[in-house]
């Protein structure tokens, strides 16, 4: 039990479900690897990063993580804002015009013109005046979206904006992101990748789901054991956004029906696997039983 185990049900569910950070070796490499990047003076060439992996490994997670705390500050003495850390979800696909549109509109400024070279102009001003050192691009796998023609230009305005304001740079994405980013030898060269990959079945995973079970608000004690965390690698298939998803269904499903602890039983309840399998899973599931019928 925790000290949250004596609220009512509504209040520890939303108390599941609520954002929170799960420490687990891999998530904070990555978001060393996107602080080492703030670290120094700015200069010529500067460092970026390419955080990539399949969907529900952590990307979003991660990227919330980082971003927590960064909110723009303001010197009264100096009368100058900073906002160290822009971070925006690249456009559905490759677009120069766009790209500047939704970086103005993350700090707060309008875009002036639809002609591309004033929009780029206003866009390094304003991340001039806030002193920006890191841009930050979810979903960077986006810019393989489009004509060969707008790819080039959606990289090349992102190139110029490293080049000519000296920001590091810090895309996230799935492996489209590494192809759209490789056809570019310069950005290439400075985007050291970091792939997100599936976790292990280990002592490692053992203690992370057992971290995230002990935080639950549960008013019976879960026994974690060899065959639970089996039960949960087996069903996660060592994504990291499955195993808290799945864990956080189990811990609403124990509330809602009163047991109030999670099983091996409980896990594969369809209440509970609902809620992490996919279209694509349950394509293969329904080709596997035609397939043995």
């Amino acid at each position: 039990m925790t000290e949250t185990s004596g609220l009512t049900a509504a209040a520890r569910i939303d108390l599941v479900l609520s954002d929170r950070w799960v420490a687990y070796p891999q998530g904070q490499t990555a978001l060393q690897r996107l602080e080492e990047l703030l670290r120094g003076a700015q200069r010529t060439r500067m460092p970026s990063l390419l955080i990539v992996g399949d969907p529900d490994m952590g990307k979003t997670t991660i990227l919330r993580k980082f971003m927590r705390g960064r909110a723009p500050t303001f010197d009264a003495e100096t009368g100058r804002s900073q906002m160290e850390v822009v971070a925006i979800e690249a456009p559905p696909e490759a677009d120069e015009l766009r790209l500047y549109g939704i970086i103005l509109d993350a700090v707060g400024a309008p875009t002036p013109t639809r002609r591309a070279m004033e929009a780029e102009r206003a866009v390094h001003g304003q991340l001039e005046r806030l002193r920006t050192r890191l841009l930050v691009i979810d979903e960077t796998n986006n810019l393989m979206i489009g004509t060969g023609a707008a790819q080039r230009k959606t990289l090349a305005a992102l190139r110029r904006l490293s080049n000519t304001l000296s920001l590091s740079m810090a895309y996230f994405g799935t492996l489209e992101a590494l192809n759209a980013l490789t056809s570019d030898p310069q950005i290439e060269g400075r985007a050291q990748p970091f792939r997100l990959a599936r976790l292990a079945n280990d002592e490692t995973y053992a203690a992370i789901v057992a971290a995230v079970v002990a935080h639950f608000p549960l008013r019976m004690k879960s026994e974690v054991d060899s065959a639970f965390v089996a039960a949960v690698h087996e069903i996660g298939g060592g994504s990291p956004g499955k195993t808290f998803r799945l864990l956080n269904a189990a811990a609403v499903a124990a509330i809602d029906s009163g047991r109030e602890q999670i099983t091996v039983e409980s896990l594969h309840a369809e209440e509970v696997v609902r809620h992490v399998r996919t279209a694509m899973a349950m394509r293969r599931s329904a080709r596997a039983r035609a397939a043995a019928g």
